[in-house]
């Protein structure tokens, strides 16, 4: 059990770790890694969403749920610069979901990546690479960049309590997650996080209720301030300016949105 009284608020960024020596990822993770969500910035302005969006497919079937085999129509052609063999990311945004202890955060969700086949003035062809799920109508697309990792854990001992932040959701907005899932995270490299950073993930209990009808006053008065609960690891293998992707390393229980989380250093 963790004893400390820890504050939350957000303080100052620490000063960023060393920079790591980034990989690829094993052949085992690749997918994982390239399919994992993002939250929604902050500053997130609709009417620069990308131009680029699915719009159709070449099949005789009326059908809005695509993936591997199909050929996409896309709402872009030489006017948007695409040229074939490019490839690109496949994803849309999910609505804000309700998380404990923090205002609701929409997420960027990657349903696969596509590779350009035939290019028009307006329009272009791509064939589904990979799905991480199914894609719809209305999907936009960004360029593929392939997903690197740390080659090894940055070094630290010591957790920081100064700058604790947040697990958010997961993909389509799961909220709990096991060893080997990748989960997001409400801080990134403004808060100095940086790709093999580990982070010890905390339970918050002073929430639950507790029945103190009967008990002694001694037990009424703290019952409600239990000391936080270590119930995991995470390891940073994504890091954008707001948020990061983090993969559940250990856990002696589920790994919930809303659980605590303090970088070691």
């Amino acid at each position: 059990l963790f004893l400390m009284a820890v504050p939350v608020a957000v303080q100052t960024p620490p000063a960023p770790a060393l920079e790591p020596q980034l990989v690829p990822p094993p052949a085992w993770a690749f997918n994982d890694m390239a399919c994992a969500p993002a939250l929604l910035p902050e500053k997130y302005d609709r009417k620069n969403d990308s131009p680029v969006r699915v719009v159709g497919v070449q099949d005789p079937a009326i059908r809005e749920l695509l993936g591997p085999g199909d050929t996409l129509v896309v709402s872009g052609g030489s006017n948007a610069g695409l040229q074939p063999g490019q490839r690109f990311f496949v994803r849309r945004v999910i609505p804000a979901v309700s998380t404990f202890g923090t205002r609701p955060r929409a997420t960027i969700h990657t349903s696969g990546w596509v590779q350009i086949l035939g290019v028009d003035t307006i329009v272009a062809t791509a064939t589904v690479i990979h799905a991480c799920d199914g894609i719809l109508f209305d999907d936009y697309l960004e360029p593929f960049v392939a997903p690197t990792i740390a080659a090894r854990p940055l070094p630290g001992s010591t957790p920081q309590y100064d700058n604790m932040g947040r697990i958010v959701s997961g993909t389509e907005g799961f909220h709990t997650a096991a060893p080997g899932t990748v989960m997001t995270i409400d801080r990134g490299s403004n808060s100095g996080v940086t790709v093999g950073q580990r982070f010890l993930v905390f339970r918050d209990k002073r929430d639950q209720h507790v029945d103190t009808t009967g008990r002694s006053k001694a037990f009424s008065a703290v019952a409600h301030n239990s000391p936080l609960v270590e119930v995991g690891e995470v390891l940073v293998v994504a890091v954008r300016a707001e948020d990061s992707s983090v993969q559940v390393t250990a856990s002696r229980d589920a790994i919930s949105h809303g659980d605590l989380i303090a970088p070691i250093r």
